[in-house]
């Protein structure tokens, strides 16, 4: 099932996955009902940027409870460790707003 990013209103999120791709290219998941789905902003383009706060400003306005940041390696056999063996994913939680407020 596709999710487009303009209709994600109407859903009950209950996390959104900002995933860190090759050198700073992110793409977002959300999970609804414990399923993970990618976003899409068009019927050929998933949603996708190469700024981290630009992806962040797309979803500030979505009531979404669980926002995280989240890398997975795939370099680690390339260090003599095994591939299969462990997941070496790493969630970072992120706030809803994402620029810090200015403290006077």
């Amino acid at each position: 099932m596709k999710i487009f990013i303009d209709e994600l209103a109407s859903h009950k999120v209950e996390k959104l996955v900002i995933c860190s791709l090759e050198q700073a290219l992110y793409q977002a998941v959300v999970v609804i009902d414990g399923a993970e789905h990618l976003v899409w902003e068009s019927q050929k383009r998933p949603v996708c940027s190469r700024n981290l706060m630009v992806m962040r400003e797309s979803f500030e306005h979505l009531d979404i409870p669980q926002r995280v940041l989240r890398h997975e390696s795939a370099y680690d056999e390339m260090v003599g460790l095994p591939s299969d063996t462990a997941s070496n994913r790493m969630e970072v939680p992120l706030d809803q707003n994402p620029y810090p407020e200015t403290r006077y």
